[in-house]
C-alpha cells in the first residue's frame, strides 16, 4: 500500500470550495498538476486526467468517479489490470472548520502489488503535485 497526501486550511467555506473542485474547465486557471481534466463527475463516469508529473508534458489517465457528495467529498479511481495489481482512489475530502474556514485534504491511497513500484518510480513527483493542488486551492478560494 503506498499513500500520497496534501493537507492545509482554507479560510473560505466548504461550499465555494467545492464550487472550485467541480468547475473541470477552469482547472487551467488554477491548478499547476492536474490543469485538464474531463468529466461529468456522476457516479461511476470517466474522469479523463491530463496530470503533470515531471516537466511540461501532460500524462492522460482515465479513472472512475466513487463518490461526488457537495460539499464534503469529491473521488474517483482506477484499477490497473487485475485488483490486485494495482488499484488507486483519489479523495479531495473538505472539512468544516468553522463557517468561514475549511479543511482541504487531497489523498491517493494505492493498493496492490504494483503500489510499492508505483510509488518508488512517481510517489515524490505525485507528493510535490498535491502540494501544488493544496495551495493553488487555497490561494484561488481565498482570493474569490
Amino acid at each position: 500500500m503506498g499513500t500520497v497526501r496534501a493537507e492545509i486550511e482554507i479560510d473560505a467555506p466548504a461550499e465555494r470550495i467545492f464550487d472550485i473542485l467541480t468547475d473541470l474547465p477552469a482547472y487551467s486557471e488554477w491548478n499547476p498538476f492536474t490543469p485538464r481534466v474531463e468529466s461529468t463527475l456522476r457516479l461511476g463516469d470517466p474522469v479523463h486526467l491530463y496530470v503533470r508529473l515531471r516537466g511540461s508534458r501532460l500524462s492522460h489517465r482515465v479513472e472512475y468517479v466513487s463518490r461526488n457528495q457537495k460539499p464534503s467529498h469529491l473521488c474517483w479511481g482506477a484499477t490497473i489490470g487485475a485488483p490486485f495489481l494495482l488499484r488507486a482512489e483519489r479523495c479531495q475530502t473538505l472539512t468544516r472548520i468553522d463557517e468561514r474556514r475549511t479543511r482541504f485534504v487531497n489523498e491517493d491511497v494505492l493498493r496492490g502489488w504494483l503500489a510499492p513500484l508505483v510509488m518508488r518510480t512517481h510517489g515524490a513527483a505525485m507528493q510535490r503535485g498535491f502540494e501544488s493542488v493544496a495551495t493553488a486551492l487555497k490561494k484561488r478560494a481565498e482570493s474569490r
